[in-house]
């Protein structure tokens, strides 16, 4: 008999599954990992709204919640690829450095990744993506417009034609917000 990893026995593929252990499960753990993943996914969906490459580093100003974030500043600048991870005690300080950057807000917490752009351009951007997304909406309204599409179309189909129309409109929405934070 020999003993492999640490267990006793032949080999570890014939050992026995090993059985869960309920009692040894951390739920404050699990909360605070799940609050740390919901950052970091407010984070790149940021992001995404703004184009930025997950490769930029750039720094995100945080308000609220301020004992959590200063304790999970270095881990979150890690996994979310963050040039820094600034907290902030009061709104006015927060403010000032978010100036017109994107904001996500997750649990008390405000979050902004400070992106430095050129506000014509991003202007320009915008504007157009709003105009494609509203080509889209029309395009999709039009299909349910339509009776012979909606009498021969599964429903499946038309599910799915309804939930993209409510998809580029959310996002639609979010454009003409970040549009009007621009001037």
């Amino acid at each position: 008999m020999s003993v492999v990893a640490d267990l006793p026995g032949e080999s570890v593929s014939i050992a026995a599954y090993p059985v869960s252990q309920p009692d040894r499960i951390d739920e404050a753990a699990e909360t605070h990992v799940a609050k740390l993943k919901t950052l970091v996914d407010a984070c790149r969906n940021l992001r995404g709204e703004m184009n930025v490459s997950p490769a930029t580093r750039m720094p995100m100003y945080v308000l609220g919640d301020t004992a959590f974030m200063r304790s999970v500043a270095p881990v979150l600048q890690s996994l979310a690829k963050l040039s820094e991870v600034k907290v902030f005690d009061t709104e006015a300080e927060w403010i000032a450095a978010a100036q017109a950057a994107p904001v996500a807000v997750v649990g008390e917490a405000r979050l902004c990744l400070f992106i430095e752009v050129d506000a014509a351009a991003e202007k320009i951007r915008l504007t157009k993506e709003a105009a494609r997304l509203e080509g889209e909406i029309s395009k999709a309204n039009a299909k349910l417009g339509n009776e012979a599409f909606v009498a021969k179309a599964p429903q499946a189909v038309l599910d799915e034609t309804k939930k993209r129309v409510a998809d580029f409109g959310a996002t639609l929405d979010k454009i003409r917000q970040q549009l009007q934070r621009l001037g």
